[in-house]
Formats: C-alpha cells, structure tokens, sequence
C-alpha cells in the first residue's frame, strides 16, 4: 500500500511541479515543501530505527508532520521557500548523479549533494530566483520525482530504495530512465518556458486593447 501511494503521489505532483513550475511557483512552494518534508521525516526515522522507509506508521506520522510544517514555511516565507526548492532539488540532483555514475551511497555522495544545494541556494538568493533558474529547477526536479513514483508503483524500485539517494539516485543502473529523467526535464523545461512566454504575450495585447 506504503509503495501506490508514494507512486501515484510521486507521478501526480512530480508532474504538476515539472509542467507549471514556474506559472504557479508561488502555489507550488508549498506542495514542494510538503514533498521535501515528508521525504526527510521518513527517511530519518528509516535512519534512527535501521528500517525500511515507510515500514511503520512512525514513518507515515513524523513524514506527514515534517511536509505539513515544510509547506506551512514554504508558504509564508517567499525567499525561505527558494532556498529549500534550490537545496533540495541540488541535493537530490548532485547526490543522485554520483550514485548514478557507480559510486555507493555514503559520505562522499552525500557531500556532492550538499556541495550542488549549497550552490544552487546562493544562485538563487543572490539572483532573485529568475524565472529561468525556476523553471530548470522544478523541471528536472518534478521530472525526477515523477519518474521515481512511477519506477515505486510498477515495483521496479521499492520505498526504501528511495533511502539516502532520492529519486534521481534511484534511476542508477537504469539507461532508459536515466534518459526519461533528462529528456523529460528538457521537454517540461521548454513547455514551461513556452507557456510563461505566451502568457506574457496575451497580457501584453490585452493591455494594448
């Protein structure tokens, strides 16, 4: 049960986040802030009682905690919500990719992942979150997490696979998805960029009219 609704979940905001990341960012805070949260609070327990993620209801109760209090931050601090979207996305991103390319989850994968969010959080402070920053990083980011739902609900990866390497760690060992995660960040990207722009353009001709 734990392993469908961490698929689904994972397939439909991943999605959402990846297609409309940047047109409704400020709505999207703090569903973001709800995956990061309840991604941690159960890998923590996982970490503290040597368990599978979600293999007790202790998982369920301290992740749902922990998103509900990371949305409630998302959604009240703009600059707060920014910094968690670039830490966590860097993270997963920069960790992911070193498992990805063969090393094992540890102490040096952590750090890589730390180093890419720690540098992707001070982009995004002293660049003011551009939309372009935005929108590569929700892409990829929702790419990620949509593609390591739908890997947990056919069984290619279970729950706890998802311990200490996140969804783009998950894709290691797998060509196909790995392609999937980049192409489909790339087209939610330009869809993204696509859309803001004509967005843009419609609000343009109704203020000339």
């Amino acid at each position: 049960m734990g392993g469908i609704v961490l698929g689904v979940a994972g397939i439909a905001l991943g999605t959402l986040v990846a297609a409309y990341g940047t047109r409704v960012f400020y709505l999207l805070l703090p569903v973001w802030g709800a995956i990061v949260g309840f991604l941690l609070g159960a890998e923590l327990v996982a970490i503290v009682f040597a368990e599978g993620m979600f293999a007790t209801i202790l998982g369920w109760i301290v992740g749902i905690g922990l998103g509900i209090m990371l949305a409630v931050v998302a959604g009240l601090a703009f600059r707060i919500a920014v910094v968690i979207l670039a830490l966590s996305v860097g993270y997963w991103v920069g960790s992911g990719l070193l498992i990805a390319l063969g090393l094992e989850p540890g102490l040096l994968t952590s750090a890589g992942g730390a180093v890419a969010g720690a540098a992707l959080a001070i982009l995004a402070i002293y660049a003011d979150g551009p939309r372009l920053l935005v929108a590569a990083l929700t892409a990829w980011g929702g790419a990620a997490i949509a593609i390591a739902g739908a890997l947990v609900l056919v069984g290619a990866v279970e729950p706890a696979g998802l311990r200490g390497v996140g969804p783009v760690g998950v894709l290691r060992g797998d060509p196909l998805a790995m392609l999937a995660w980049i192409v489909g960040g790339g087209l939610a990207l330009v869809f993204q960029w696509t859309e803001t722009a004509r967005l843009a353009d419609e609000q343009l001709d109704g203020a000339a009219a």
